[in-house]
C-alpha cells in the first residue's frame, strides 16, 4: 500500500469519525430540546392542576388539607393584591367600576363603558381574585 493510500484512508476514516460525533451532537441538542418542551408540558399541566384546585375552595368544596395551607396564602396575596390596586386608584384620584373594574373619574354616576351605576362611597379595583 502506498503512502499516499494509507494517508487518504486515514483522512477519511477521521472524517467520517468527526461526522459521526457532529451527528450525535446534534442528536444530543436535539433530545435536550425535547426533554425540556416536555418539562414545560408538565409544569403547565401541574400550574392548570393548581387552578382547579383552588377554584375547588373558591367554591367551597371541601380539598385535601394538605392542599388548604396553599389556597389560604394564595387568598393572602390576592388580599395584597387589591390593597394595592386601591391605593393605585387612590393616587391617581379615580375609581373602578364595581361591575366591569374599568377606570372611572371619582364622580361619575355611571360607567360608560358598561352602563353601571356607580356607588358614590366605594373605590373599588374590580378584581375578582381569579
Amino acid at each position: 500500500m502506498s503512502v499516499l493510500d494509507n494517508f487518504t484512508r486515514k483522512v477519511s476514516d477521521t472524517a467520517k469519525a468527526a461526522a459521526k460525533k457532529s451527528g450525535n451532537v446534534v442528536e444530543l441538542t436535539r433530545l435536550n430540546m425535547n426533554i425540556g418542551a416536555e418539562e414545560e408540558k408538565i409544569k403547565k399541566l401541574h400550574s392548570e392542576m393548581g387552578k382547579l384546585l383552588y377554584d375547588v375552595y373558591q367554591d367551597g368544596e371541601q380539598i385535601n388539607e394538605d392542599i388548604l395551607p396553599f389556597c389560604e396564602k394564595i387568598d393572602v396575596i390576592y388580599g395584597t393584591i387589591e390593597e394595592m390596586k386601591t391605593k393605585i386608584l387612590e393616587l391617581r384620584n379615580v375609581k373602578a367600576c364595581a361591575e366591569c373594574g374599568h377606570e372611572l373619574e371619582m364622580d361619575m354616576v355611571f360607567c360608560y363603558k358598561c352602563g353601571s351605576k356607580q356607588d358614590a362611597d366605594v373605590v373599588d379595583t374590580g378584581g375578582d381574585n381569579s
